[in-house]
């Protein structure tokens, strides 16, 4: 059942905000749509390197800090786990290199916290496998060397990026800027909105739908 706002309730009621809501979310929604009719190709580009890295039994690393730690994390998750009940397939092997927190707090101890995700890309990297870094300014220093160390391994690297790229973007083989500054978060709502297509995607080139 539908419930109904009263709006003469609360703080002064719900119609000084409703203009904020809007506003928020049409924006959003206009990001979305600058990505999707710029970079609909890269973003295909993006989920066929990961699909034939799966078939040639490599594996997806991925990083970012904050808001973009819990993206990697959920992004490894659809593919580990699943994207849609209704495909069945079996697991895809995606690492989420922000989730073991004694490898992170040893690391930004022992080596600096620019270090962490770089020496993690060491340990687990192989050649052919892919690195994604995930960074709404474009500018993390850990993110930055997690994709130069990646090279240097033979790892292929992509980007979900904001603002016009930063210092990353050059070290991606693929990137999507999404055309936002000043604030993280609807950089990260276009960035899930991308990372979910992209599995969807690999699902779909891999036979698996």
């Amino acid at each position: 059942m539908t419930q109904q706002c009263n709006c003469s309730e609360g703080s002064g009621g719900s119609g000084r905000y409703e203009g904020l809501v809007l506003e928020r979310l049409l924006y959003s929604a206009r990001l979305k749509e600058t990505v999707a009719r710029r970079d609909s190709d890269v973003i295909v580009a993006m989920a066929s390197m990961i699909a034939d890295t799966f078939k040639e039994g490599g594996k997806v690393l991925l990083c970012g800090n904050g808001g973009s730690a819990a993206d990697a994390q959920h992004l490894a998750a659809e593919l580990t786990i699943r994207y849609r009940s209704s495909v069945n397939r079996p697991a895809l092997p995606a690492i989420a290199l922000s989730t073991d927190t004694s490898a992170l707090t040893a690391g930004g101890n022992d080596l600096g916290f620019d270090e962490v995700f770089a020496r993690l890309v060491e340990a687990y990297g192989r050649p052919g496998d892919i690195l994604v870094g995930l960074s709404t300014s474009g500018n993390s220093s850990n993110v930055l060397k997690a994709l130069q160390t990646a090279r240097k391994l033979g790892l292929k690297t992509l980007a979900l990026l904001g603002g016009d790229g930063g210092e990353i973007k050059p070290h991606a083989d693929l990137a999507v800027v999404v055309p936002h500054t000043g604030s993280a978060d609807r950089v990260q709502e276009c960035h899930i909105a991308i990372g979910h297509v992209i599995v969807e995607l690999v699902e779909k080139m891999m036979g698996y739908d």
